[in-house]
This record gives structure tokens, C-alpha cells and sequence, in this order.
């Protein structure tokens, strides 16, 4: 590879660029786009490379003749590049093949390399795709169906390992709700989701955070089925046998209340959230002393009384007959999820809404575009390695692509490829010396100038 060249051809550059309109608000930006121009011809220039001694090799003359040498235009995370791609057909088989697919393991056709796809990929974890598209490849903008369509050909998964507590809490708390996504051909497709997690870290404190929290989505499994997955976890983490207790807490829905299964002993809590601004309020409105004298009277198994206090508000709006029939229904099935709010045990509201806004509805919910069903199951995947605090590395990608544990594969294949030195030594011919031959910005303070010289002091370069 010829490093010489390339640095000759960086001096050339450096030059260019700097003899025109240097001021000091354009001098960070033109370092910058040197910088990148520079990395690309690097990238570039070590494909050439490879091609170019795989073609001379013995190796290819004894197995492959020369087909053809054509210009291939790859998106990489650094922008795009234009390199030689040989093709070759083996001498006995009579098969095609072609190194530079081999060297970045590339499907045919597949413009984007796989290191830019897992930067796509990654960025869409904390963002959602339009935003992934625009900026998670640098000097370069692609379309949100682009990141779309390589997220839902993900059909692997990460083995992420549960360690067992070191300290078994007394309380667990389970809280469990859903979201609701729209799909690419009409539809609504609802993912239930859950959190488990052990109280609060510290509970004098205004901002208040759980401890030891675990996240969990699903858009394929049901309620019943992301039980199971909470179960398995829980069992892996602690000891079941050896909880003081176990809240459960929700909405009230019957999947979120179809627990019993997993854990027969745990106690159900109705969401405060619901019961009060959602039930009540809906009932009684804005009047206190109506919502107190109902919440009483729930409290204290007065059921009729409550039912008569339920009639005399729908004799004061009853076009709302219905609705808060169905409101006050919904109380009266989880009288005992009312009633243990207030266990002595239970020292956690659920605060499900907010964790389920964060870690998924506002990517989920909130999207104005339509997800297809792997590509939906794969955005919750990758939401909840990201709210596990799982940080995505480049062989979580492959095993995510092409299965568990073909990193390895993967990378030995290309280790055989590209096992060349590429040390360099200079000829006599050459010198260390490069001049970049323009003039240095003068600044107003003394200490900018002496700043500058210390950043372009660069070893082996000259300034004139």
C-alpha cells in the first residue's frame, strides 16, 4: 500500500485547502474536511491494496483466473468510497468469486458495508429511524426505508447473561402495560411490556430512581408468553421461594392480571395513576370531595353506596352514561388491587406510564410511520438492550444478522484474506519532510498563536 503517496497526496490537500479564505471561524471545519477526505482515500487505498496483491498472488494463479476489475461505489460509516473490485472464476469449479465481498463479508449487490449498517443499527437505539438515516453515517444521508429494511432482516439475538443477586431483596415489583404500534398495511398491533426492579435506591430523595431495573417488550409474544420471559429471568436472578413478597402492578387488564401461573403468590396493585385520574376523575370530575367521599366508600367494601354515587353523576352528564358505567365497572373488578395500595409492604407506586413513554412509546407509539411486524419486534429488541444499558458491539450486529456465534466464523474467514504486512520502509529517495506550504492565521492574543503552533506541531511536517 502506498503510504508515501497518500501522504504526499495529503501534503497536496493540506495545501489546497488552507492557501484560500483561512480565517479563524473556518480553520476547525477545514482541518475537519481534510481529516475526512484523508481517511477515505485511506480506506480506498487499502482495498486497492488487498485486490491488487490478492490478483499477483500465487495462491490466485494456481486456483483462479482473472475475469474482470471493476469500480465498486460502498456507503461506509465514514462516507462513500470508490474502489477496485476483481472478479475471478475458479479453474476447476468454474464458480464466480470476488475478494472484496470475502474482505467485508458483502452479500452481491449489498452497496452498504457492514460496519455502516451496525452504525444504523446502533444509532436507532437511542433515536428513532428518520433521525438514525440523517445522521448515524458521517458525510452521508440515506433514506428512513433503508434503515427500515435492514432492521427487519435481524433474525438473531444476543445471549446476554443474568448474574444472580448477591443481595436477595424481601419485595419485588413487577409492573406491566402495553403500547400500541401502527403497521405498515392498516392495523394496530399492541406489545405488552414490563419492568421488574427492587424498590428505590434511595427513598428521601425528590428524584427517585429503581434499583436493579430490568425492562421487557414484546410484539410477537402475548401476555402470557412475556410472563414466562419475566418468570425465567426472575427465577435466574433471585431466589422465589425466599420473597417476603411480590407486587404485581397495571392498569388492571386481564393479561396483566393473568400472573397467577408464574407467580400464585404474588399480590395484584392497581395502578394508582388509573384509579384516581383516570377512573375517578372521569366519574366525579373536578369535585374532591366526591372523589374522597368514592374512594372511602371502595375502601371500606361500601359497593353500594358507591353505585349510588356513580348514579347520581350520570343523572348530572348522561350522555356519558356509558363510559362511566364502564369506568366504574373497571373499579369494582380490581376492588382488591384498590385495597393493596395501601399494604404496609408496598412502599413503590407503579410509575409504568413513565417508563414506558421513555424507553418505548415515544419511538413506538409516537411514529407517524408504519412498522412492519419483524421490523417492529426488532426495534423493540434493540429498545430494550438499549434500556438494559447493553452497549451494542459490532459482533452483537452479526450474531443479530446471521445468527449466534458467526462473528467467529466471520472473522477468521477474513483474518485469512487480509493476513499481510503492510509495513513500508523509505527509500533513500524519500524524505520525512513535508512542507505544507501556507501561511499560519495570526490571532489577536498571544496565547491563540502559541495555542495553534502547539496543535500544528506535528512530527515530521514543516510549517513556512
Amino acid at each position: 500500500m502506498e503510504i508515501i503517496s497518500l501522504i504526499n497526496e495529503f501534503t497536496n490537500n493540506f495545501n489546497k485547502t488552507f492557501q484560500n479564505n483561512l480565517t479563524p471561524f473556518n480553520l476547525e471545519s477545514k482541518i475537519r474536511d481534510v481529516g475526512d477526505t484523508f481517511t477515505l482515500k485511506l480506506y480506498e487505498s487499502f482495498l486497492n491494496y488487498i485486490d491488487e496483491k490478492f490478483k499477483y498472488s500465487e495462491e490466485r494463479k494456481n486456483l483462479y483466473y482473472i475475469k474482470e476489475t471493476r469500480k465498486r461505489t460502498l456507503i461506509t460509516s465514514v462516507g462513500c468510497i470508490v474502489v477496485n473490485s476483481t472478479s475471478y472464476v475458479n479453474k476447476i469449479t468454474k464458480e464466480r468469486y470476488v475478494p472484496l465481498r470475502d474482505i467485508l463479508y458483502l452479500n452481491p449487490y449489498q452497496r452498504l458495508t457492514n460496519e455502516a449498517e451496525y452504525q444504523l443499527i446502533k444509532y436507532s437505539m437511542d433515536e428513532n429511524m428518520s433521525q438514525s438515516a440523517r445522521h448515524a453515517l458521517r458525510n452521508t444521508i440515506i433514506s428512513r426505508s433503508t434503515v427500515s429494511k435492514k432492521l427487519a432482516k435481524l433474525d438473531g439475538s444476543i445471549n446476554e447473561v443474568i448474574t444472580r443477586c448477591p443481595n436477595q431483596p424481601d419485595v419485588l415489583y413487577i409492573e406491566m402495560d402495553e403500547i400500541h404500534a401502527n403497521l405498515q398495511h392498516g392495523g394496530n398491533k399492541i406489545c405488552p411490556c414490563a419492568i421488574v426492579h427492587e424498590g428505590y435506591v434511595e427513598d428521601f430523595v425528590k428524584r427517585k430512581q429503581l434499583k436493579n431495573i430490568r425492562y421487557f417488550a414484546s410484539s410477537d409474544l402475548t401476555y402470557e408468553e412475556l410472563w414466562e420471559v419475566v418468570f425465567d429471568y426472575v427465577n435466574k436472578r433471585y431466589d422465589i421461594d425466599k420473597f417476603k413478597v411480590i407486587f404485581v402492578s397495571g392498569d388492571g387488564a386481564s393479561g396483566i392480571k393473568n400472573y397467577t401461573n408464574c407467580f400464585p403468590k404474588a399480590k395484584f396493585v392497581l395502578d394508582p395513576f388509573h384509579y384516581m385520574k383516570k377512573h375517578l376523575r372521569y366519574i366525579f370530575k373536578n369535585n374532591f370531595e366526591l372523589r374522597n367521599m368514592a374512594d372511602d366508600y371502595i375502601r371500606n367494601d361500601l359497593i353500594d353506596d358507591f353505585k349510588l354515587l356513580v348514579q347520581s353523576q350520570i343523572k348530572e352528564y348522561p350522555h356519558q352514561e356509558k363510559y362511566m358505567k364502564q369506568h366504574m365497572n373497571s373499579i369494582i373488578n380490581n376492588l382488591d388491587g384498590i385495597k393493596n395500595q395501601k399494604d404496609k409492604d408496598y412502599k413503590v407506586h407503579c410509575s409504568m406510564e413513565g417508563h414506558i413513554n421513555q424507553g418505548f412509546a415515544r419511538y413506538i407509539t409516537s411514529s407517524p410511520f408504519g412498522f412492519s411486524k419483524r421490523g417492529l419486534e426488532n426495534k423493540l429488541k434493540l429498545l430494550v438492550y438499549h434500556a438494559n444499558e447493553h452497549d451494542l458491539t459490532i459482533e452483537d450486529y452479526y450474531n443479530l444478522k446471521y445468527g449466534n456465534d458467526s462473528y467467529k466464523e466471520i472473522n477468521i474467514n477474513i483474518n485469512k484474506l487480509t493476513n499481510i504486512k503492510y509495513d513500508q520502509r523509505l527509500s533513500s529517495n524519500h524524505s520525512l519532510d513535508y512542507k505544507i506550504d501556507v501561511p499560519i492565521p495570526i490571532f489577536d492574543r498571544p496565547t491563540q498563536n502559541n495555542k495553534l503552533n502547539e496543535l500544528l506541531a506535528f512530527r515530521g511536517i514543516k510549517y513556512i
